[in-house]
């Protein structure tokens, strides 16, 4: 799958402007990781050992919108468990876009 040259162009112009203020470390992609819980059981998966009371935490809208704008990364991957579990991802994906 190819990336958008709109995005190619964003992505590009961040790393340059990271780049010409002088900083040698910068975040790149946020790894978002609104909760932990998946619906498989995949037997080489350390999570499905977890008790239910670390399995069932979940981020808000709010504190995933929150970690992005602290972050600054042009990107943002969302992986976790099984994110689409997470009752308010639409919120989360529609606020990560505005």
């Amino acid at each position: 799958m190819t990336v958008p040259l709109s995005q190619q162009i964003r992505v590009g112009a961040y790393v340059v402007a990271q780049h010409l203020a002088g900083r040698r470390g910068y975040p790149l992609v946020l790894m978002l990781e609104p909760l932990f819980r998946c619906n498989l059981a995949c037997a080489e998966c350390g999570k499905i050992d977890y008790p239910d009371a670390i399995l069932n935490q979940r981020l808000t809208v709010e504190e995933c919108l929150e970690a992005a704008r602290e972050c600054g990364a042009p990107v943002v991957s969302i992986a976790g468990g099984e994110p689409l579990l997470h009752r308010e991802m639409e919120a989360i994906v529609e606020g990560l876009i505005a």
